[in-house]
């Protein structure tokens, strides 16, 4: 069934050439960064604007997340998917959208990458998010989308928010699942603030438990409480692909 799958992968990103859905020119190169070089070295940048995308110090494992819209826990595979990093430029032959510059890194991904996968449902620990019975720190706002989270150092403000998007926040924060199941539509304005539940440390102190500051500043600040759960989900399994991808 995999291998079936496989050739499915291979015609997709063939098709997607052929439909003009694909780059008209990309370099894919070893990245340029140092390596080696600590919080530096593990940096990814990924910038995009109309009909060119451009990834530095990028992972494959996160270029398969981006081209397929996908969070951490939804990718596994080989342990050399999240090590060997590359820098790719890609553009379109038209002022391409974000999600078509996604599709077209779908196509380049199995042409250059032979990047063969299946799907499948995965049990997972998860988080989740639950109303409190004071919201009142979230305020509607009219309009919105994703929306956007500004702030400094630990105090952060969100935007014209759906609460979907803050759980997909916190979901990459502590590398788990985490789905909101507040039942509250539409948008919100809101000011977290981490300071005060994170204490000074010690040399000799346990890490930070970023799911226990994450649990209390979210019921504290915003009323709402986070939840441990098991949950379903489909997640996309890399079967196989090549560290070296195919010449420029």
């Amino acid at each position: 069934m995999h291998r079936i799958f496989w050739f499915l992968c291979l015609f997709l990103g063939l098709a997607l050439a052929a439909s003009g859905q694909a780059f008209e020119v990309a370099s894919i190169r070893p990245s340029q960064t140092p390596q080696g070089k600590g919080l530096f070295s593990l940096r990814e940048d990924i910038n995009t604007s109309p009909g060119t995308l451009r990834m530095q110090n990028v992972t494959l494992e996160t270029t398969i997340r981006w081209a397929y819209k996908l969070n951490v826990y939804e990718v596994t595979g080989p342990d050399w998917l999240s090590n060997g990093r590359y820098d790719i430029t890609a553009k379109a032959d038209t002022a391409a959208t974000e999600d078509q510059l996604r599709v077209m890194l779908q196509a380049l991904l199995a042409e250059r990458f032979k990047l063969m996968f299946h799907r499948q449902p995965k049990e997972l620990s998860a988080y989740v998010f639950v109303a409190a019975k004071d919201v009142s720190k979230l305020h509607p706002a009219e309009g919105g989308g994703e929306g956007s989270m500004t702030g400094a150092g630990l105090v952060f403000e969100g935007h014209k928010m759906p609460l979907s998007r803050l759980a997909d926040i916190v979901s990459s924060a502590l590398k788990m699942p985490v789905l909101d199941k507040t039942g509250l539509p539409g948008y919100f304005d809101f000011k977290l603030d981490l300071r005060p539940y994170i204490t000074p440390r010690q040399p000799d102190d346990p890490p930070i438990d970023l799911a226990d500051i994450a649990t209390s500043a979210l019921r504290d600040e915003l009323g709402i409480k986070l939840e441990s759960r098991k949950v379903t989900l489909e997640v996309l399994v890399v079967d196989s692909a090549e560290r070296s991808p195919t010449e420029n």
